[in-house]
């Protein structure tokens, strides 16, 4: 079954399913990108990799040791506690979380001319390293001549786009996604494309070298309808449960029910 939205599939907002359907955007947008640049270009997977502590958006490493034989309290404490035999031991170790992300680099000089960024839910959790780096690194785009797009597909969290947040809040008062361009050659100007629940994801523009009046295209629907298929979450979603939160208001919640009961899944 296809994907039952026109647009962004809120359901793959899960947290649960968020990281299979990153690693697919990442993988699917460089396919699509890769053969419309070459020979000058070519997409390189970069991955960002940091050890996270303060959410539990890790998958653990589990080791489990023989018991320890250990000694009852002295006969001069207070009180002897019977016990049964001792218990394993379970340890669970955080393993670094890497996050891909694409970058556009010219073939002849190996300079880096575009970065594409697609949000993940520690980019957008305020005291994660996830959110201290992402920060970190639009700052090092910020003081060079490289494009930057951001892709959020992510309603949760922190607004973390490059554009300043009120300036894009007094031209727009609704979305649920976001998408924004950084092109070195048109700046100060950003090229913003808000997008709600309702409506069909764009097909946005990648810019290119300075130099070059060229862009590659990305349609960010086909690669979501792509990763829904490929991903066969019709399979397991629930769509009789709502979509992760936070909650849509009224107006978009009762269009949601409305879609989903057209389509059979309510």
């Amino acid at each position: 079954m296809p994907n039952p939205f026109p647009g962004m599939n809120p359901y793959l907002e899960n947290p649960a399913f968020w990281r299979d359907v990153h690693t697919s955007i990442i993988v699917y947008a460089r396919e699509t990108i890769q053969s419309q640049i070459r020979p000058r270009y070519r997409v390189v997977v970069e991955e960002r990799v940091y050890i996270e502590v303060a959410q539990r958006h890790i998958y653990p490493n589990i080791t489990i040791v023989k018991p320890t034989i250990l000694q009852p309290f002295s006969e001069s404490a207070v009180a002897v506690l019977e016990y049964d035999a001792p218990a394993a031991v379970l340890t669970v170790t955080d393993e670094p979380i890497q996050e891909p992300y694409l970058v556009i680099v010219e073939r002849d000089s190996g300079k880096v001319v575009t970065v594409i960024e697609v949000l993940s839910h520690s980019n957008k959790t305020l005291g994660n390293e996830g959110y201290r780096l992402y920060r970190q690194k639009q700052q090092e785009i910020l003081q060079s001549d490289v494009n930057l797009v951001e892709i959020d597909l992510l309603r949760v969290g922190e607004y973390v786009l490059l554009p300043p947040e009120e300036a894009v809040r007094e031209r727009f008062d609704k979305w649920h996604y976001f998408v924004s361009i950084r092109q070195v050659k048109t700046l100060p100007s950003f090229a913003l494309y808000p997008v709600t629940v309702r409506q069909r994801l764009p097909r946005i523009f990648i810019p290119l070298a300075p130099n070059d009046e060229r862009v590659a295209v990305l349609d960010l629907q086909a690669v979501i309808d792509r990763c829904y298929e490929a991903g066969a979450y019709d399979d397991f979603i629930d769509y009789r449960s709502e979509p992760p939160p936070p909650a849509f208001n009224p107006e978009d919640a009762a269009w949601i029910d409305e879609l989903l009961k057209s389509k059979g899944l309510r």
